[in-house]
Formats: structure tokens, C-alpha cells, sequence
């Protein structure tokens, strides 16, 4: 159901001041933005202020009479112990929950000039979100905070940092939160997290993420990680079997590099004492963007036919390497690392025969390395990974609150705190850095951080840590110590798939949980090359095929889940894989899309199959990796099939249309196996029937159908599964929409789409009526009671009705002689009000697939209604 718009709200409700915004993707519970309503003043009375304590860093005088309004707001909070309404009208109720900070970017700037706390975290946010100055120059800065509610003590936790752009309207979609920072009592736990001292408040943060306490934090991470604090770092220490123990085929030497300046290739096969011993067998690997420069001629130095020789004596010089590369030089020194491995470097790269070979192997190569390099804020090589950067960024503010009495302002209390507190960024702040950078939207770089048992990120401006453990799997200069999060916030929710699910010890279902979740995640990355994404999922695939032995990979999938794995759903609109780069995968594979989809749900236990899949088909390129690039898949499939057509309405609906569930009358023509029209049903309110298309959904602003966007979707609905009706649901065929291939034998299938059928509908589905004496409308009403009193007990038809020409009433004959069959056939007694359950007999989950689309339908059996329908007749296909 679409949702009203704030503005709409505020219209039925005056009141509303602030909206509390639920984000889509939420992490957890605290998760959440705000929209103030209604703009606070420009100026504010000088009397709403005060006084307030920085301890580690400065304040310019927009900031400080900002957070000087807040303290002041806090001050007339009412306290916990008044107890009535009346005692409770205070000034802070008369007081907006909310203020302006920076009316432009001059201020902002000129208070990151003279280092400004909280300007220089507001200016380490934007460049994160790499907004631009001018969009600034143009907006306000609001500072804002939820109200507490008129029951409770104050629990005032978070302030919240929105940019508004002055020249439009004033909307949540033009009302952006930049920052939250939380507020938090400086005890022994959050202590710990900061990095806390005895002697110090906090720990002193560099200027630069190449200094020597960065190194040290870095240092201090892989030992935590190698020790197993907490008992929770097995899957990081988990030493690979002996295959993916493996050297990788060539390694770039750093210590060599370091005295001669050229950092040469070394074949591990050819110099086997140069890695006798496991101290001598460590090596570290880098993660970075080619981009545009890396693939040009002109770009990065890479490895080829030419120059393997050479490379494999004397080496490339270190000065004529890209920054990045040189950095990552540096860095494996800090590990005391004697080799890298790059993939441009050692991969030839003009040569298909090794690069097919060295792809093979990936999952081994991050898998075994010590820890991977992510170079995450550079587009390209050029860029490096150490940035300079105001230490107060990763510092947190530290000040002194007037909170009210009983203390509760994110945590602790006044004499815990002496009225100091912590002002530290939330998990989507301190993580962003990581899940927005460039590399985070490259597909291969997807599959090196999973696999990978530890990652070293180097962002905009700090090191983050991430490894397998459940918790603490992070920590950060900000948060050097890790902890204060959850682990469904770190990451934006998607930290490494090991730290949500032990693969060894997790039951099927999980492992296939855990894989849909990384699909989902994979599908929307993006490639240089289309090709290249089934072989840069491959590595993935090898690791979970370990913990689903004898399970069939195909293209993404795994054959134990079809049929019900098929019906993934695009999720962005982007639609199939251009054709230009040959093959990549069968239709009937996400694989095959060029955007973001949502794999079927993996966990239902109300689905029932419908199809039998025969046989399941691929052709590897190289027979030797199944779970990498393919010339071709194919799906056997013994199935019913019935023709339609789905008319979709794209035309744009009044708000008030939309809030009551869309107004979209969308048309699915039920035809004949020679294109006639059967019957028509119409979605409404989306009871009837919905429908996902693989093509491209391009549109106007006006919403009109343009470009790759179907006016009409024609072909055949292959039910692949059937949810039966309950109590709350009412029966459900799901399937596929798919299409003749052109040229084919007729036999031969590719999918466009899915489509879902539900309740009455459902029957012109399977059946087909004969025109027997009583006519058509009695005909389906009397399947219609006869089906719906046996197993689906009342179930909403919509506002269009099965049979829009019903006005024949059923014989009372009829419908006795329907009651007697009920009664001779042990069913459920006509005229239950109830929900009624299908036969305790008729177990859905086990004979031949094909009869369970009729299995509820035995009320129908032997009646003297079962002759006037037709049912599907089953056929073989195949599905490519």
C-alpha cells in the first residue's frame, strides 16, 4: 500500500511538528531520521541559552550557540517525578525541538578553517557524500531531536544534522540527514570503544592515516583478530584445506622492494625455498577500482605476455607504480609481510587462458591471505589509500550538559557522568565511509571482501577493521576498540556473511538463507565487462558448495531449491544483460540481469511445487570450474502452461487513490491456446493478481511508458508453486511469464517475468470451460462454491468479479446434488463461516508435482459439475 506524503499528513493534522522517518533499509530499531515540519527561526531569543563545556575540541560561535539552545532546551525539560499534565506545560514545551546551525556554506567553512569540532565532522560527512560546496552555499544546516514523549522521563539521545535546500519546497525529500551524532555517558564501555585511558580522556588521533598510530591501531586489530578475543575469531583463524592452501601462481616480493626499488615476480612453483616455512608463506592482497584510466592504454602498468619475463627478473620499478599500488607496498610492511599479491600485476592480463585460469583460483587467494588492502575511497589507482585529514574527525565531541534530574540522555547517569558526555557519530556515519565508497559498488571487489578473512579499509579519513568474528567483528580510529553497535547496524547492516552464519555448523536452510542475502546484495554491483559477473561470483559459489555437498550449481542457484529458487523478481528496473558481450547466463538466472533483483524467499514452508524439473543442464567454459563462466544452462521441466497477456496501467494516480492501495487497474487476459480470449481479470487493489517484468522499466517524468518500458506483456504462465488458502491468504499460483524462442522447436522457453495469481482467480488458470447446459456463469459459479466451501473458506474475490456476465443463479438441484458429492467425499461440510483446512489426507508435500495445482480440488471429483471443465494438460519443455 503507497504511503501519504508528510505534507499530506500535516494537512488532516495541524499538530504534527516532526516526522519520524523509517528508513527502508534500517538496520535496527534506533535507525531512524527526522523531518521537522515547519523551519525553526533564523534568529533565536538570547535568552534560550546555556552554558555549555567543550573539552577536546573548539566551537565556533554558530555551533556553540546552537548546541548552547539545545542544553537550554534540556534544562526545562520537565523531570521524571512530576507526575500531571499540568505540571508538565514548561517552557520546553513552547520550545521548537530544533534550530538552524550554518544558513550557507561560509560559516561551515570558516569554522573548519579554525577547527571547529562539530564543523569539522559536518565537513568529514559531506565529503563522504562527496557533496558539493555550491550545494551548500545554497542550503541550511538544521539541528533537530526527537521531543520526548509527555509520559516519560527525557530520553533525549540523538541530535540530528539535516541539509535543506532553501530554494525549494520544504519536504522530506528535500530535507537530508547528514549526520546523528548519539549521546553517551563516558563509562567503562564506551571508554573502551574511544580508546580511553587512565591518564587521558581520549586518545590523541594523527593527521594523517599514514602515521604511526595508525599503523599501531591496524597492528593491535590483527593481533586481537590472530589471539581470538572472546572466543569469537575461529572462522578468522580457520586455516584453508590443503587445495585452497595453495600459493597463489605468482606474488609480487616487498621485501625485496624495499632494498633494491623494483618490486619483482616471483613464481612461488619455481622457488619453493623462498616459502619453506609458514612465516615465509604470508602474504597479503589488495582490493581497488580500475576505473576508466585503470582499463585505458594508458593506465595501469599491468602484467602481459611481453613483460612477464622481465617482471619475473628484474621487476617493475616501484616509482613507476600507480599510488595505490606504492601504498599497499608500504602497508604490507606493516605487517611484516614479505609478499602481495595485486591481480593487475599478477594476473597476465592479454592472455584468456591464464586469466580464465587465475579466476579459477580466486576463492583460494583472498581466502588464504593474511588480510586484504581495500583502497575503498579511490575511483582509480591513481588516488592512493592514505588520506590527510583534521584529527578532530575521528575524534569524538566531549561536553558538558545541563541534563535534567534523572540523568537518562542516551546513557548513565549525571554522577557517572559529572555532566560530561560523549558526542560520537551512529553506526551509518562511522560506516558509510566503507559501504558508499567507489569500491563498494564493484562486483569484484564483492567477492574479494567476502571471501577474505580480514579487510583493512582505508577511507575518506580512517582505517576500519573488519573480520569473520560475530562480534566484535569492527573497529575504527573513531572506535578504535570496537563494540556500542550491533551487529545488524555495522556495515549498513551487511558486514561479511561469516559473521552472520558459520557455514560448517549452520543446517541447510540458513546456508541457503545466507546466500540469497549476498545474491541480493552482488546483484546490484556493477562490471566493466558483463561477463565477467558469473566468474566473479565463482568464488562465493566454491564456498558454499563446501557446506552443500552434492547440491547442483547452476548459474546463481542451486538445484535442491528449484523450482520455488526461480522466482526471483527484478528490484531496480535495470533489466537483461546487453547482448553484445556473448554469453552469460540462461534467462531463467538473475545472473542474467543487468540490475539489483530479490531472490525468492528461501524459508517458506507454505509453498508447494507444481512442476517437476527433469533435468538440470550446464556447460561450463572450463569443465573443471562448474561454478564460473558458462556457454550455456537449460532446465528440463514436465509443467502445465496456459497463454496470457498482462496489460499493466502506468497511468499516474491522485494521492488519495494511492493511499488506499494504488488505484491501479492492471488487466491479465486469460487466452486460449490459439490467442483467443478466455476471460479478463482485474487487479484493483492488487488482490486478483501481480506480475514482475524482466525488461527495462523506463519512464517519462510523466510516468507514460517510454523505451524498454512494455505497454503489454505476452506469452505463457508456467505455475511453478502453490501456496494453499488459510485463514488469512487465500490460495496463491506462482510462476513464470515466459516466451517462444524464435527459431526454436516450440518446446523451447525463456523467461520475461514473474506472475502470481490469487484466490478465485486462480481457476481460469486451470481450468477451461466446455459450455455444458446451465451457461458459463453458472458454470464457474458453481466451481466457485464447490471449491471455495471445500478449502478455502471466504476468500475476497476483489472489486471485478470472476465472471463479469454472471447473472445465471445455479439450479437448486444443482447445488444440492454439489452438497451431497461434499458429503460422499468426506470433505468439509458446505456453509462454515471458518477458514476451512484441507484434508488432513492430502499431503501436498509429497506424490507427483503436477497433481498438487488439483489436490484441493476433490470436492469437484465425481460430481456432475467436473464435466463441464477442462483441466491443463501437461507438457514437457525446456527452459533456457
Amino acid at each position: 500500500m503507497a504511503l501519504l506524503k508528510t505534507s499530506e499528513i500535516a494537512q488532516l493534522n495541524d499538530k504534527i511538528e516532526t516526522f519520524v522517518l523509517i528508513n527502508p533499509s534500517a538496520a535496527d530499531d534506533d535507525d531512524v531520521t527526522l523531518f521537522v515540519l515547519q523551519p525553526p527561526p533564523a534568529e533565536r531569543d538570547p535568552a534560550h541559552r546555556a552554558p555549555i563545556e567543550s573539552s577536546i575540541g573548539s566551537l565556533c560561535a554558530a555551533c556553540r550557540s546552537a548546541l548552547e539552545y539545545f542544553a537550554f532546551y534540556l534544562s526545562n525539560l520537565p523531570p521524571s517525578q512530576i507526575k500531571t499534565a499540568a505540571d508538565k506545560l514548561t517552557a520546553a514545551d513552547k520550545l521548537p525541538a530544533a534550530c538552524l546551525v550554518h544558513a550557507g556554506a561560509t560559516t561551515l567553512q570558516d569554522g573548519d578553517t579554525a577547527r571547529c569540532h562539530l564543523c569539522v565532522q559536518l565537513m568529514a560527512t559531506l565529503r563522504v557524500k562527496r557533496v558539493a560546496m555550491a550545494s551548500i552555499n545554497g542550503s541550511n544546516i538544521e539541528m533537530c531531536w526527537q521531543q520526548p514523549s509527555d509520559d516519560t522521563a527525557p530520553k533525549v539521545a540523538r541530535l540530528h544534522f539535516a541539509l535543506t535546500h532553501r530554494g525549494h519546497a520544504r519536504s522530506e525529500e528535500n530535507y537530508w540527514n547528514i549526520l546523528t551524532l548519539r549521546l553517551r555517558a563516558p563509562d567503562p564501555l564506551v571508554n573502551a570503544a574511544l580508546g580511553v585511558t587512565d591518564s587521558q580522556r581520549v586518545l590523541e588521533r594523527h593527521a594523517s592515516t599514514d602515521s604511526p598510530q595508525t599503523r599501531a591501531h591496524a597492528l593491535q586489530w590483527l593481533a586481537r583478530c590472530q589471539a581470538g578475543a572472546d572466543g569469537a575469531h575461529g572462522q578468522c583463524n580457520d586455516r584453508p584445506s590443503s587445495g585452497e592452501g595453495r600459493l597463489p601462481t605468482r606474488l609480487l616480493d616487498v621485501a625485496a622492494a624495499a632494498q633494491t626499488g623494483a618490486l619483482r615476480l616471483v613464481a612461488p612453483l619455481e622457488s619453493p625455498g623462498e616459502f619453506a616455512s609458514p612465516e615465509a608463506r604470508r602474504y597479503v592482497t589488495l582490493s581497488h577500482c580500475w576505473g576508466a584510466w585503470g582499463g585505458g592504454s594508458a593506465g595501469l602498468p599491468v602484467l602481459t605476455e611481453g613483460n612477464l619475463a622481465e617482471r619475473l627478473v628484474a621487476g617493475i620499478a616501484v616509482a613507476r607504480l600507480p599510488q595505490t599500488f606504492q601504498d599497499a607496498v608500504e602497508i604490507a610492511t606493516w605487517f611484516d609481510v614479505r609478499w602481495l599479491w595485486i591481480d593487475s600485476l599478477c594476473i597476465v592480463q592479454d592472455s584468456a587462458a591464464d586469466w580464465q585460469r587465475e579466476a579459477a583460483t580466486m576463492h583460494g587467494v583472498y581466502r588464504a591471505a593474511l588480510l586484504n588492502i581495500a583502497a575503498d575511497d579511490s575511483p582509480d589507482a591513481r588516488f592512493g589509500c592514505f588520506r590527510n585529514r583534521d584529527p578532530l574527525a575521528v575524534l569524538p565531541m566531549l561536553v558538558r550538559l545541563p541534563l535534567p534530574g534523572s540523568g537518562d540522555g542516551g546513557g548513565g547517569s549525571d554522577s557517572d557522568s559529572d555532566g560530561w558526555w560523549c558526542l560520537t557519530p551512529d553506526a551509518r556515519a562511522v560506516f558509510e565511509g566503507v559501504a558508499a565508497a567507489p569500491l563498494a559498488r564493484r562486483g569484484w571487489v564483492f567477492q574479494e571482501r567476502q571471501l577474505a578473512r580480514r579487510v583493512l579499509h582505508f577511507t575518506s579519513h580512517e582505517l576500519v577493521w573488519e573480520c569473520c568474528a560475530r562480534v566484535p567483528h569492527f573497529a575504527s580510529e573513531t572506535f578504535p576498540g570496537g563494540g556500542l553497535f550491533s551487529a545488524a547496524a555495522v556495515f549498513g547492516g551487511k558486514p561479511k556473511f561469516q559473521a552472520q552464519t558459520d557455514l560448517a555448523a549452520s543446517a541447510p536452510g540458513a546456508v541457503h538463507a545466507a546466500w540469497a542475502a549476498l545474491c541480493r546484495e552482488y546483484s546490484g554491483t556493477t562490471f566493466s565487462f558483463a561477463r565477467d559477473k558469473p566468474v566473479a561470483l565463482s568464488g562465493l559459489a566454491k564456498e558454499f558448495s563446501a557446506a552443500l555437498p552434492g547440491n547442483m550449481y547452476l548459474a546463481g542457484l542451486w538445484r535442491s531449491t528449484l523450482p520455488g529458487a526461480l522466482l526471483w523478481e527484478s528490484a531496480g528496473g535495470a533489466g537483461r544483460l546487453p547482448d553484445g558481450e556473448g554469453y552469460v547466463a540462461p534467462s531463467w538466472s538473475w545472473l542474467s540481469m543487468a540490475g539489483a533483483v530479490s531472490p525468492a524467499a528461501s524459508d517458506s514452508t507454505t509453498l508447494h511445487d507444481i512442476v517437476e524439473v527433469l533435468a538440470a543442464a550446464a556447460d561450463p567454459v572450463l569443465p573443471s570450474v562448474p561454478t564460473g563462466s558458462l556457454n550455456s544452462a537449460s532446465l528440463l521441466l514436465r509443467c502445465y502452461m496456459r497463454r496470457v497477456e498482462v496489460r499493466p496501467d502506468y497511468e499516474v494516480k491522485p494521492w488519495y487513490m494511492m493511499a488506499i492501495g494504488g488505484g491501479k487497474y492492471h488487466k491479465l487476459r486469460v487466452l486460449g491456446d490459439g490467442g483467443e480470449e478466455e476471460a479478463v481479470i482485474g487487479s484493483i487493489l492488487s488482490d486478483a493478481f501481480d506480475y514482475s517484468f524482466d525488461a527495462a522499466e523506463d519512464e517519462d517524468e510523466g510516468g507514460r511508458p517510454e523505451g524498454g518500458r512494455p505497454e503489454a506483456v505476452a506469452g505463457w504462465f508456467l505455475p511453478l508453486c502453490a501456496s494453499p488458502a488459510d485463514g488469512s491468504s487465500p490460495l496463491a499460483l506462482s510462476g513464470l511469464l515466459v516466451e517462444a524462442v524464435a527459431g526454436g522447436d516450440g518446446d523451447t522457453f525463456r523467461r520475461v517475468g514473474v506472475l502470481r495469481v490469487y484466490g478465485a482467480h486462480c481457476r481460469r488458470i486451470k481450468y477451461r470451460y466446455r459450455g455444458v447446459v446451465g451457461g458459463e456463469s453458472a458454470g464457474w459459479d458453481g466451481l466457485e462454491r464447490a471449491l471455495k466451501t471445500s478449502h478455502e473458506g471466504s476468500v475476497d474475490e476483489g472489486v471485478e468479479s470472476v465472471d463479469e456476465d454472471a447473472g445465471v443463479e445455479v439450479d437448486d438441484r444443482e447445488a444440492e446434488d454439489i452438497s451431497k458429492k461434499l458429503e460422499e467425499s468426506d470433505m468439509d461440510s458446505v456453509g462454515d463461516e471458518e477458514a476451512v483446512q484441507p484434508r488432513a489426507d492430502i499431503d501436498l508435500g509429497s506424490g507427483d508435482p503436477l497433481e498438487r495445482l488439483y489436490a484441493l480440488d476433490r470436492a469437484l471429483a465425481g460430481s456432475d459439475l467436473e464435466a463441464q471443465f477442462e483441466k491443463l494438460v501437461p507438457r514437457r519443455i525446456t527452459l533456457v
